[in-house]
């Protein structure tokens, strides 16, 4: 399936208005990405699909006709690799842990999440070995040891560990058979919560679609805090909130949290945090979370607590395996309240499996010699990406339903609905020359216009991926500020232009 076809459908199946979609412009690729997957079309739909309902809310509050938008497959390539491409005063940015990678255990390979220190040592832990052990050590520790073992007790542990499956294996499994349950619904699902009277959005004279509304942007790591980013584009007023207990991604979070303000706020501990939330829920439009499920209801916000304070609110639950809100079919599946993160969830649902067998394939072609099989990553985190770009589209469509019908709205995404989205685009004749493609570098970025700069995190530089999408006369996007740190605004909103 092409970009237009899948932009097409997930459109279709939100309920827009069709006629827009005679302004979106999705060109083929030229050169796409070394990989047997449509990594480019995934890329081009969800930005063009988050781009297009932008316009349809700017149309709304404006009275203008829809303006047109492009997004050429190149860009949004690149977009979608933003964190890899991002300079932080001439420095690369983020950069995984030293034990991060797969390894083979005693019947399989096994992939842990390394990156935060908790599941890190944890892990370690687990094996019986030191916190200072070397790569070395726990590829020798893995090898003794069952995959699944070391992985379901990783998993109830309150760890992130995946086996390696191909799609056969994971289409057999029991989180494999609610993935593909929930597929009818597409990847991104919208649930309407209650009945209320339509909201009209206030009339604007901006160039910028959403200025003046106001986001809660609860996320970290990278699907999540793109959907806020990606709104933040389109001028809304997106407050960032963490936590000063939490670990945090210093090298990731400069990239992501572009066109935010940012705050923090302790809401398991701090009775005067909890009130300032409070107070911001009950002006928001939307609230983004992505935390562990359940795990805001658990600090006493479900989402019934959130509808109390502010009853036409928007919610936007993003999660790794499944929701544990919404309805029966966004829910499902005995990995529904795990943890997980986008190089698990493509490890364990066979992604990781078929494009190391299509990649060993091309390369034994090339080669004139049998290569042998190891799992191999797609060439950027498609299924992040292209889950905050369709969370930030969901959350756009559930505005444009509380303005036309009224109502407060779910949004329900998960990062496993993305992969099996992005599984349905099809693939490729492994035997092409696609792997011999090479992937955009910054310096070919910049040659071409498609990066900018802002001082931003510390004081320092930020050079970051301009935004994939292109719009019509009388729409401005893109961002033209970025935080200094975790802590650089107020928490309250900007006022709105009455």
């Amino acid at each position: 399936m092409n970009a237009r076809a899948a932009a097409n459908e997930l459109w279709t199946q939100a309920d827009l208005p069709s006629a827009a979609l005679a302004h979106l412009r999705l060109p083929p690729a030229q050169s796409p990405p070394p990989s047997s997957f449509h990594v480019d079309a995934a890329a081009q739909a969800a930005i063009g699909l988050a781009a297009l309902a932008a316009s349809q809310i700017h149309a709304l509050r404006t009275g203008d006709e829809s303006v047109d938008v492009c997004v050429l497959a190149k860009d949004a390539a690149a977009e979608f690799r933003s964190q890899d491409l991002a300079r932080l005063d001439g420095d690369t940015g983020f950069e995984w842990d030293a034990l991060a990678g797969v390894y083979e255990a005693k019947d399989g390979w096994i992939r842990p999440h390394t990156n935060w220190r908790h599941h890190r040592d944890g892990l370690l832990d687990l094996l019986g070995l030191a916190h200072d052990a070397t790569k070395a050590q726990l590829a020798a520790a893995f090898a003794q040891r069952g995959a699944d073992e070391v992985a379901e007790a990783a998993m109830e542990g309150g760890l992130v560990c995946t086996t390696l499956r191909s799609f056969a294996e994971w289409d057999a499994h029991p989180q494999g058979r609610a993935a593909l349950d929930r597929a009818i619904h597409g990847p991104v699902r919208l649930t309407k919560l209650s009945d209320r009277p339509a909201k009209p959005l206030a009339p604007s004279a901006s160039r910028r679609p959403l200025e003046g509304l106001r986001v809660l942007d609860l996320t970290r790591v990278i699907a999540g805090p793109v959907a806020g980013r990606t709104l933040a584009a389109y001028g809304a007023d997106v407050l960032w909130v963490t936590s000063p207990s939490l670990p945090s991604l210093p090298t990731l979070d400069f990239d992501t949290a572009r066109g935010k303000r940012t705050i923090q706020l302790d809401l398991r501990s701090s009775a005067t945090d909890r009130a300032t939330f409070s107070s911001l829920v009950r002006d928001a439009d939307v609230l983004l979370e992505a935390y562990r499920p359940g795990g805001l209801a658990s600090l006493g916000f479900s989402p019934s607590d959130l509808l109390k304070l502010n009853p036409d609110l928007v919610l936007a639950d993003l999660t790794a395996w499944g929701s544990v809100h919404g309805d029966a079919a966004s829910q499902g599946g005995p990995w529904c309240g795990r943890k997980g993160f986008d190089s698990l969830v493509q490890f364990a649902s066979g992604f990781g499996e078929a494009e190391g067998r299509a990649w060993s394939e091309w390369k034994s072609g090339e080669k004139g010699r049998k290569v042998e099989f190891a799992p191999r990553a797609l060439p950027c985190q498609v299924r992040d990406h292209a889950t905050g770009y369709l969370t930030a589209f969901g959350i756009l469509a559930a505005l444009y339903r509380r303005v036309t019908l009224g109502g407060a709205h779910l949004v329900t995404t998960t990062l496993l609905d993305t992969a099996t989205w992005v599984r349905s685009l099809g693939r490729t004749d492994p035997a092409s020359e696609r792997f011999s493609a090479a992937l955009e570098t910054q310096e070919e970025l910049r040659a071409r216009g498609r990066t900018e700069k802002l001082e931003g995190w510390d004081g320092k530089e930020v050079e970051f991926v301009r935004h994939g999408a292109t719009f019509g006369e009388g729409v401005e996007v893109g961002w033209t500020r970025a935080p200094t740190g975790y802590a650089d605004g107020v928490p309250e909103w900007v006022p709105r232009d009455e």
